[in-house]
Order: C-alpha cells, then structure tokens, then sequence
C-alpha cells in the first residue's frame, strides 16, 4: 500500500497526533507513568512521529580530508535503517536506506556540513520516501544531524540524528587524505512534530 497523505488525510493524522499527546499528558496526570516517560524525551512540544533506532553506513569525500586545511568539501552519505517505528502504526519490519548529498569547509577536526536528504523507509510501510533539508556539525567526535522534512511522507516535520565515526579511509595527509568514512548512529533516527 502507498501512502501520500492528501490533505485531509494529513489533517486528521495531526489530529490523531494531537489526541495522542492529550492523551500521554492526561496519564501523566492519573500517575500512569510509564506512558507519560515515553513522550517526556521530546523537548518543548516535540513528539516523535517515526523512529529508526539502528543506522549505519558510508560517507566519501570530494576532495579527500585533510588534519587542517579546510577546502570546500562534497560529502555522500549513505545508510541502512534499522528497528523502525511510526507512532500509529508500530513496528516496521525490514530495513530502508538513508542518502544525504552535502557539502561544506571540513577537515578531519570538524565536520561541518550542509545539504539535502531521502529516507526510503522500510518496504512494508508503505510510506512514501522523505526528504528535507539538514545540516550536520561535529561536536566532541559526535556529529549531530538536524534538519526538517520538506517535501513526502511527514511533511513538516524535524530531523534528528547522531552519529560517530568508526572508520576511516585514508590517514588525512596531503598524499593520503581521508576519503571515505563509515559511521554508526548513537542517537536514534527521528522525524518529530511540534504539538506545543
């Protein structure tokens, strides 16, 4: 089944999203805490819609990293997702594919991108892909992904992601620059909603 939310479609799910979050805030206040803790992660109104909890893959560089020139970089990321969920469907078998096209002034101490991304959720979903926009910056060897869902499934909703580096190719001299990358996600992959 392929799902394009038409607008009136899209209206009541953000309806649903809306009941769902009285309904977490109303527990809550009855002392059933186990459902409240579920949404209390979500910062200033935010509740996540789609979660991916396992994500991890490649990202080459054009031209190579360097340890501290910092030139105008065209990074590739790709990935595989994993242990997906959507909040009114549950858990979605299989996996799907992220892809981020990026650039930016980068060396090996900071990463420091912008561009475009498509989720291709996982088969069985039957959701349409996402894309956005995002930006990516390296704090402390973590890289942080944000960024907003534009155009497809979840449309207006924000990106999250965090993920850190766990290999390299290339040592990041002038000769050898790195050029590739593999990383793995430390923070889940998600798509959230402001019901605040």
């Amino acid at each position: 089944m392929n799902i394009s939310l038409r607008p009136a479609a899209r209206r009541a799910r953000t309806a649903l999203v809306t009941t769902a979050v009285a309904g977490v805030g109303l527990a809550g206040v009855l002392g059933m805490g186990g459902v409240a803790h579920a949404a209390s992660h979500a910062p200033n109104g935010y509740v996540a819609i789609d979660t991916c909890t396992g994500v991890s893959g490649k990202i080459t560089f054009s031209p190579g990293m360097v340890k501290v020139k910092k030139p105008l970089i065209h990074a590739v990321l790709t990935g595989t997702t994993s242990g997906c969920s959507d909040i009114f469907s549950g858990a979605i078998g299989g996996t799907g594919t992220i892809t981020a096209v990026m650039s930016g002034h980068a060396n090996l101490s900071a990463q420091n991108f912008s561009g475009t991304f498509t989720i291709n959720w996982p088969a069985g979903s039957g959701f349409n892909p996402s894309n956005g926009n995002l930006t990516v910056t390296e704090a402390n060897g973590l890289e942080n992904v944000s960024g907003s869902v534009t155009s497809g499934f979840d449309t207006g909703t924000a990106f999250a992601m965090q993920y850190v580096v766990t290999g390299k190719t290339g040592v990041g001299g002038a000769l050898h620059p790195v050029t590739a990358e593999t990383y793995t996600n430390t923070q889940s992959l998600t798509l959230s909603r402001n019901e605040g």
